[in-house]
Protein backbone atom coordinates (compact mmCIF):
# COMPACT_ATOMS: atom_id res chain seq x y z
CA UNK A 1 0.00 0.00 0.00
CA UNK A 2 1.61 3.61 -0.73
CA UNK A 3 1.66 6.27 1.21
CA UNK A 4 -0.89 7.93 -0.90
CA UNK A 5 -3.97 5.34 -0.33
CA UNK A 6 -3.03 5.11 3.52
CA UNK A 7 -3.98 8.84 3.80
CA UNK A 8 -7.12 8.30 1.74
CA UNK A 9 -8.14 5.54 3.94
CA UNK A 10 -7.16 7.64 7.32
CA UNK A 11 -8.66 10.93 5.40
CA UNK A 12 -12.03 8.49 5.04
CA UNK A 13 -11.98 7.48 8.45
CA UNK A 14 -11.66 10.57 10.22
CA UNK A 15 -14.40 11.55 7.64
CA UNK A 16 -16.59 8.57 9.22
CA UNK A 17 -15.92 9.75 12.32
CA UNK A 18 -16.71 12.96 12.01
CA UNK A 19 -20.03 12.17 10.50
CA UNK A 20 -20.97 9.83 13.39
CA UNK A 21 -19.83 12.26 15.75
CA UNK A 22 -22.12 15.13 14.12
CA UNK A 23 -24.97 12.42 14.34
CA UNK A 24 -24.19 11.77 17.62
CA UNK A 25 -24.19 15.15 18.65
CA UNK A 26 -27.70 15.62 16.83
CA UNK A 27 -29.19 12.83 18.31
CA UNK A 28 -28.38 13.64 22.19
CA UNK A 29 -29.73 16.99 21.30
CA UNK A 30 -32.63 15.96 19.82
CA UNK A 31 -33.34 13.71 23.35
CA UNK A 32 -32.00 16.52 25.51
CA UNK A 33 -34.39 19.26 24.67
CA UNK A 34 -37.54 16.65 23.36
CA UNK A 35 -40.60 18.10 25.20
CA UNK A 36 -41.30 14.27 26.04
CA UNK A 37 -40.27 12.50 29.21
CA UNK A 38 -37.02 10.23 27.38
CA UNK A 39 -35.40 7.34 29.00
CA UNK A 40 -33.22 4.00 28.86
CA UNK A 41 -33.15 1.35 31.63
CA UNK A 42 -31.31 -1.74 32.14
CA UNK A 43 -33.36 -5.22 32.31
CA UNK A 44 -33.07 -4.42 36.26
CA UNK A 45 -34.76 -1.40 36.18
CA UNK A 46 -32.03 0.80 36.48
CA UNK A 47 -31.85 4.20 34.83
CA UNK A 48 -29.53 4.73 32.27
CA UNK A 49 -30.21 7.37 30.27
CA UNK A 50 -32.50 10.02 30.45
CA UNK A 51 -33.41 13.92 28.87
CA UNK A 52 -33.85 16.71 30.56
CA UNK A 53 -37.78 16.68 30.62
CA UNK A 54 -37.44 13.51 33.01
CA UNK A 55 -35.07 15.56 35.46
CA UNK A 56 -37.09 18.45 35.66
CA UNK A 57 -40.17 16.48 36.17
CA UNK A 58 -38.40 15.14 39.21
CA UNK A 59 -36.71 18.07 40.21
CA UNK A 60 -33.09 16.99 39.99
CA UNK A 61 -30.03 18.14 38.33
CA UNK A 62 -28.28 16.53 35.42
CA UNK A 63 -27.19 13.12 35.81
CA UNK A 64 -28.93 12.69 39.21
CA UNK A 65 -31.32 10.12 38.11
CA UNK A 66 -28.97 7.77 36.43
CA UNK A 67 -28.51 4.48 38.57
CA UNK A 68 -32.05 4.57 40.08
CA UNK A 69 -34.90 2.40 39.92
CA UNK A 70 -38.76 3.84 39.44
CA UNK A 71 -39.05 2.63 43.25
CA UNK A 72 -36.32 5.24 44.29
CA UNK A 73 -37.74 7.57 41.93
CA UNK A 74 -41.25 7.63 42.41
CA UNK A 75 -41.73 5.40 45.92
CA UNK A 76 -43.48 1.70 45.96
CA UNK A 77 -46.75 1.86 44.52
CA UNK A 78 -45.90 3.98 41.32
CA UNK A 79 -42.34 1.98 40.68
CA UNK A 80 -44.52 -1.44 41.05
CA UNK A 81 -46.69 -0.39 38.22
CA UNK A 82 -43.72 0.88 36.24
CA UNK A 83 -41.82 -2.09 36.80
CA UNK A 84 -44.79 -4.58 35.84
CA UNK A 85 -45.01 -2.92 32.45
CA UNK A 86 -41.63 -2.73 31.73
CA UNK A 87 -41.29 -6.32 31.89
CA UNK A 88 -44.58 -6.66 30.40
CA UNK A 89 -43.41 -5.19 27.60
CA UNK A 90 -40.00 -7.10 27.63
CA UNK A 91 -42.12 -10.31 27.63
CA UNK A 92 -44.31 -9.74 24.94
CA UNK A 93 -40.97 -8.26 22.63
CA UNK A 94 -43.18 -5.39 21.26
CA UNK A 95 -43.56 -1.54 21.76
CA UNK A 96 -46.44 -0.66 23.98
CA UNK A 97 -48.56 2.11 24.55
CA UNK A 98 -49.33 2.19 28.16
CA UNK A 99 -50.99 5.01 30.62
CA UNK A 100 -49.30 5.26 33.55
CA UNK A 101 -50.60 8.19 36.98
CA UNK A 102 -47.13 9.63 38.15
CA UNK A 103 -47.19 11.49 41.65
CA UNK A 104 -46.13 15.18 41.79
CA UNK A 105 -46.73 17.82 43.75
CA UNK A 106 -48.53 19.67 41.70
CA UNK A 107 -50.87 16.81 42.00
CA UNK A 108 -51.06 12.54 39.99
CA UNK A 109 -50.08 13.42 36.50
CA UNK A 110 -51.13 11.23 33.71
CA UNK A 111 -48.33 9.73 31.10
CA UNK A 112 -48.98 7.80 27.83
CA UNK A 113 -45.52 6.29 27.83
CA UNK A 114 -44.63 4.02 24.39
CA UNK A 115 -42.10 1.80 26.05
CA UNK A 116 -40.41 -0.62 23.78
CA UNK A 117 -37.33 -3.52 24.50
CA UNK A 118 -33.94 -3.08 23.22
CA UNK A 119 -31.99 -6.10 21.80
CA UNK A 120 -28.46 -6.50 21.33
CA UNK A 121 -27.02 -8.40 18.01
CA UNK A 122 -27.56 -11.91 19.55
CA UNK A 123 -31.21 -10.72 19.54
CA UNK A 124 -31.07 -10.30 23.24
CA UNK A 125 -33.23 -8.15 25.68
CA UNK A 126 -30.62 -5.86 27.19
CA UNK A 127 -32.96 -2.96 28.05
CA UNK A 128 -36.01 -0.91 28.18
CA UNK A 129 -36.67 2.30 26.08
CA UNK A 130 -39.81 5.04 26.71
CA UNK A 131 -41.15 8.10 25.20
CA UNK A 132 -44.29 9.70 27.92
CA UNK A 133 -45.64 12.49 27.47
CA UNK A 134 -47.97 14.67 29.64
CA UNK A 135 -51.78 13.63 28.89
CA UNK A 136 -53.11 15.00 32.38
CA UNK A 137 -54.56 18.18 31.27
CA UNK A 138 -56.28 16.16 28.29
CA UNK A 139 -57.59 13.17 30.84
CA UNK A 140 -59.09 15.81 32.95
CA UNK A 141 -60.88 17.58 30.32
CA UNK A 142 -62.29 14.29 29.26
CA UNK A 143 -63.43 13.31 32.71
CA UNK A 144 -64.92 17.02 33.00
CA UNK A 145 -66.87 16.56 29.84
CA UNK A 146 -67.90 13.28 30.62
CA UNK A 147 -69.00 14.25 34.50
CA UNK A 148 -71.09 17.26 32.75
CA UNK A 149 -72.97 14.73 30.27
CA UNK A 150 -73.66 12.41 32.48
CA UNK A 151 -74.73 15.40 34.81
CA UNK A 152 -77.18 16.88 31.47
CA UNK A 153 -78.18 13.09 30.83
CA UNK A 154 -79.68 12.59 34.32
CA UNK A 155 -81.45 16.09 34.32
CA UNK A 156 -83.35 15.47 31.04
CA UNK A 157 -84.26 11.99 32.54
CA UNK A 158 -85.76 13.87 35.93
CA UNK A 159 -87.32 16.54 33.84
CA UNK A 160 -88.39 13.98 31.00
CA UNK A 161 -89.53 11.59 34.39
CA UNK A 162 -91.73 14.18 35.57
CA UNK A 163 -93.15 15.58 32.42
CA UNK A 164 -94.11 11.97 31.43
CA UNK A 165 -96.08 11.20 34.89
CA UNK A 166 -97.42 14.18 35.78
CA UNK A 167 -100.53 13.96 38.44
CA UNK A 168 -103.63 16.32 37.67
CA UNK A 169 -106.05 17.67 40.31
CA UNK A 170 -109.30 17.34 38.60
CA UNK A 171 -111.58 18.06 41.85
CA UNK A 172 -111.47 17.38 45.45
CA UNK A 173 -110.40 14.08 45.86
CA UNK A 174 -109.89 13.13 42.67
CA UNK A 175 -106.28 13.27 40.48
CA UNK A 176 -105.52 12.04 36.90
CA UNK A 177 -102.66 10.46 35.92
CA UNK A 178 -102.53 11.07 32.17
CA UNK A 179 -99.86 8.47 30.05
CA UNK A 180 -98.42 9.95 26.81
CA UNK A 181 -96.18 8.22 24.15
CA UNK A 182 -93.88 4.78 24.73
CA UNK A 183 -93.76 3.31 28.94
CA UNK A 184 -90.21 1.59 29.24
CA UNK A 185 -89.26 -0.02 32.40
CA UNK A 186 -87.42 3.32 33.75
CA UNK A 187 -91.62 5.34 33.28
CA UNK A 188 -92.88 1.93 34.12
CA UNK A 189 -91.49 2.29 37.45
CA UNK A 190 -91.87 5.89 38.01
CA UNK A 191 -95.36 5.33 37.48
CA UNK A 192 -96.17 3.62 40.96
CA UNK A 193 -94.32 6.71 42.75
CA UNK A 194 -95.84 9.19 40.78
CA UNK A 195 -99.59 8.05 41.20
CA UNK A 196 -98.69 7.02 45.34
CA UNK A 197 -97.48 10.56 46.15
CA UNK A 198 -100.30 11.82 43.95
CA UNK A 199 -102.45 10.22 46.02
CA UNK A 200 -100.88 11.04 49.65
CA UNK A 201 -100.49 14.73 47.96
CA UNK A 202 -103.96 15.43 47.22
CA UNK A 203 -105.86 13.12 49.51
CA UNK A 204 -107.38 11.81 46.56
CA UNK A 205 -110.58 8.93 47.41
CA UNK A 206 -110.39 8.27 43.18
CA UNK A 207 -107.17 7.85 40.86
CA UNK A 208 -107.87 8.11 37.30
CA UNK A 209 -105.21 6.28 35.04
CA UNK A 210 -105.31 7.55 31.31
CA UNK A 211 -103.49 5.47 28.69
CA UNK A 212 -105.42 7.02 25.65
CA UNK A 213 -101.98 8.24 24.34
CA UNK A 214 -100.28 4.62 24.99
CA UNK A 215 -100.10 2.62 22.14
CA UNK A 216 -97.68 -0.26 22.96
CA UNK A 217 -98.24 -2.16 26.37
CA UNK A 218 -95.80 -5.24 26.57
CA UNK A 219 -96.44 -7.57 29.58
CA UNK A 220 -93.86 -5.29 32.04
CA UNK A 221 -95.83 -2.32 31.64
CA UNK A 222 -99.20 -4.00 31.74
CA UNK A 223 -97.58 -5.65 35.21
CA UNK A 224 -96.84 -1.99 36.24
CA UNK A 225 -100.05 -0.06 35.96
CA UNK A 226 -101.60 -3.49 37.77
CA UNK A 227 -99.04 -3.08 40.44
CA UNK A 228 -99.98 0.75 41.11
CA UNK A 229 -103.74 0.25 40.81
CA UNK A 230 -103.16 -2.22 43.55
CA UNK A 231 -101.28 -0.49 45.89
CA UNK A 232 -103.26 2.60 45.36
CA UNK A 233 -106.33 0.34 46.52
CA UNK A 234 -104.64 -0.37 49.65
CA UNK A 235 -104.60 3.11 50.38
CA UNK A 236 -108.26 2.95 50.25
CA UNK A 237 -108.29 4.64 46.67
CA UNK A 238 -110.35 3.79 44.16
CA UNK A 239 -108.86 3.54 40.86
CA UNK A 240 -110.26 3.77 37.04
CA UNK A 241 -108.46 3.31 33.54
CA UNK A 242 -109.30 5.17 31.09
CA UNK A 243 -108.81 4.96 27.32
CA UNK A 244 -107.84 1.25 26.52
CA UNK A 245 -106.91 1.72 22.63
CA UNK A 246 -108.50 -1.61 20.92
CA UNK A 247 -105.03 -2.52 19.94
CA UNK A 248 -104.02 -2.39 23.44
CA UNK A 249 -106.72 -4.24 24.52
CA UNK A 250 -105.96 -7.28 22.23
CA UNK A 251 -102.13 -7.11 23.25
CA UNK A 252 -103.39 -7.22 27.41
CA UNK A 253 -105.64 -10.55 26.04
CA UNK A 254 -102.77 -12.16 24.20
CA UNK A 255 -100.19 -11.72 26.85
CA UNK A 256 -102.98 -13.30 29.60
CA UNK A 257 -102.73 -9.53 31.27
CA UNK A 258 -105.67 -10.10 34.78
CA UNK A 259 -107.60 -6.50 34.71
CA UNK A 260 -110.88 -8.61 35.89
CA UNK A 261 -110.59 -6.75 39.47
CA UNK A 262 -109.80 -3.37 37.96
CA UNK A 263 -112.34 -0.80 36.93
CA UNK A 264 -111.56 0.60 33.21
CA UNK A 265 -113.96 3.11 31.73
CA UNK A 266 -113.64 4.07 27.61
CA UNK A 267 -112.63 7.71 28.04
CA UNK A 268 -111.26 10.15 30.48
CA UNK A 269 -114.37 12.66 30.61
CA UNK A 270 -116.33 9.09 31.63
CA UNK A 271 -113.58 8.60 34.17
CA UNK A 272 -114.16 12.00 35.78
CA UNK A 273 -117.77 12.02 35.39
CA UNK A 274 -117.77 8.55 37.22
CA UNK A 275 -115.43 10.13 40.23
CA UNK A 276 -117.64 13.36 40.42
CA UNK A 277 -120.23 10.68 40.72
CA UNK A 278 -119.30 9.02 43.88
Amino acid sequence: MSGTDGEAQLEALRAEVEQLREQNELMSAVIKHCPAVVFIKDTEGRLRMCNQAYETLIGVGPGELLGKTDHEIFGEQTGQQNRQNDLEVCRQGDPQLLEEEIPHPAGTLIYSSLKFPLYNSSGEVTGIAGIATDITEQRVAERERAALQQKVIDVHKRMLSEVSTPVLPLASGVIALPLIGTIDSGRAAALLDALLAGISDNGAHTAIVDITGVRVIDTAVAAAILRAAKAARLLGTRVIITGVQPEVAQTLVAIGADWQDIETLRTLRDGVAAAIRE
